[in-house]
């Protein structure tokens, strides 16, 4: 139960708080998102996103004169979204998305164009403007799926190439999205002042240099293919990129947020203030030669298949009934395209070769076993069956094709001697504290013996030892190694160790401490 005078429940419930504050309070507060779907300035896409966490119950028809009159449509949207095939239901979420703030009934505005930004193009847009914003953006990374492969590649697309990063994130794999949201959060925590000591306002200035870039499509031809049962593979087999931009307003940008911290970086290493400015001053020359030289910029499908050696591909799954794209599995589909035709794709592992915990403790043992057990056999299987959906997707199609094993592992009956790991935190995420895991057996012929505690690992081969811990280098105690744990995340059919969650937080403590040497002008100390 919530507490109903707390000052958090009242915002939850009060008609009059922004929708884009309702979101950031769903994304934090899941026990307040019965709270928040009785509030009739919900809108219909954060009810459908509720109801796929399984946080609200399914609304069911109720006599008028039960529903209040000012939130009547909203409930009774969200009964047609759950109501409707999971195509209407996917394209009720994308209208929702293309404009939130839509009154009831009131169709969206946003043009429905075919939009194409080629993965040749490495565009990334990094928006720290603070933890709200961010947990905002959560939100609608779980909304926006399409009713079909093609259209949820068209609506990646429409969103990059307008940068519109609501649209962007709603367009991915909510399984694998998740997986950003910790160093994003981190990262929204950062705050950058500019060389003269004040604050850099990050939202605005990404809206200038979004403003200063034009991205238009033309001939946009898509072919999809299904590979497994929700799993199709879109082809980009025709249509022409142009896009340009001023390439002063973006260096200028850049620089707002580079320059200061490598002002104090070149001051702690003995530069004076002169030969700074002049480096400074050439950096943006050059940089903005090299903006134009590039801008503008056009390829077209066919040059682009010519340089891959075939057609640019990206792949969706069908998640909760509807599609998305996976940029882990359009990554492993690339670089099989790209490799021997050796290689082929595996199959997606069958529901009832899942293994299930219930406890993160139980998924850490669980996951040291298959890893034990892909150590003797080499077979992906076994490790796939512990991972959650998105990593066991990944492994069981593409593990054997892009890093083959013959069946075969390099030793011989493992077996773990001693296991502890204590858990920490609550909610659906676990940090896991190694207190003392140890691992025994046959490698090549030699007696094996490998103990881990905390971040130290001890290994015994035989014929030689290793002891040591990730924070004895001073430059990763410096990005806080010793705050690196492997995470365990809970979903709906258990705990799994996630291997990608636990890189991403990792990165998230990595850059954290980064910004932190480089505002502090310390950054030599990674050198020492």
């Amino acid at each position: 139960m919530t507490d109903s005078t707390s000052p958090l429940h009242r915002e939850a419930a009060d008609p009059a708080t922004p929708q884009a504050r309702l979101a950031e309070i769903a994304a934090a507060h899941h026990e307040l998102h019965p709270v928040i779907a009785g509030n009739p300035s919900c809108y219909p896409a954060l009810i459908e996103w509720m109801l796929q966490l399984g946080t609200i119950a399914p609304v069911t028809p109720a006599p008028a004169q039960v529903t209040p009159a000012a939130a009547a449509p909203f409930a009774a949207a969200a009964v047609q979204a759950t109501a409707a095939t999971p195509g209407q239901a996917a394209d009720a979420a994308v209208s929702a998305l293309a404009n939130p703030y839509a009154k009831p009934g009131q169709p969206s505005k946003r043009p429905r164009k075919k939009l194409l930004i080629w993965s040749s193009i490495g565009v990334v847009v990094l928006l720290v403007a603070g933890g709200g914003m961010w947990a905002y953006g959560a939100v609608f990374s779980k909304l926006g799926g399409a009713s079909s492969p093609t259209a949820a590649v068209e609506k990646l697309l429409d969103g990059t190439a307008k940068m519109d990063l609501i649209s962007l994130y709603g367009s991915l794999s909510p399984a694998e999205a998740e997986s950003f949201k910790a160093p994003i959060d981190q990262l929204g925590t950062i705050a950058m002042d500019d060389e003269n000591g004040d604050p850099i306002d990050m939202p605005e200035l990404i809206n200038t240099v979004v403003d200063s870039l034009n991205i238009t499509l033309t001939g946009l031809e898509l072919e999809a293919e299904d590979i497994e049962d929700g799993i199709a593979i879109v082809s980009i087999t025709a249509g022409e990129l142009t896009m340009n931009g001023d390439a002063e307003t973006i260096t200028d940008a850049y620089l707002e947020v580079v320059a200061p911290q490598l002002r104090l970086q070149q001051e702690a290493w003995g530069s004076d203030d002169g030969d700074i400015d002049s480096m400074i001053a050439d950096l943006r020359e050059s940089s903005i030669d090299d903006l134009n030289d590039l801008l503008p910029f056009t390829q077209t499908a066919a040059d682009l298949a010519d340089t891959l050696g075939h057609d640019a591909t990206i792949v969706t799954v069908r998640e909760g009934g509807s599609w998305y794209v996976s940029p882990l599995l359009t990554t492993g589909e690339n670089i099989l395209q790209s490799g021997s035709d050796n290689f082929t794709r595996g199959s997606l592992l069958a529901a009832d070769d899942v293994a299930t915990f219930d406890t993160a403790d139980a998924a850490a043992e669980g996951f040291a076993e298959a890893v034990i057990a892909f150590g003797e056999n080499g077979d992906y299987d076994d490790l796939a069956a512990v991972l959650p959906e998105a990593e066991r997707r990944f492994l069981s199609l593409y593990g054997d094709a892009l890093m083959p094993t013959d069946g075969d592992g390099d030793y011989d009956n493992l077996q773990i001697t001693d296991f502890g790991v204590t858990p920490q935190g609550a909610g659906d995420t676990a940090h896991l504290d190694i207190d003392s895991i140890v691992i025994e057996g046959d490698g090549y012929s030699w007696p094996y013996r490998t103990e881990f505690s905390g971040v130290c690992v001890t290994t015994d081969s035989g014929y030689s030892s290793f002891d040591g811990c990730l924070d004895d280098a001073v430059w990763m105690k410096e990005l806080g190694a010793d705050s690196w744990r492997v995470l365990a995340v809970q979903d709906k059919s258990g705990w799994f160790v996630s291997p990608m969650r636990t890189a991403a937080d990792v990165t998230g403590i990595a850059v954290k401490n980064l910004v932190r040497l480089s505002q502090d002008g310390e950054l030599d100390r990674l050198y020492q």
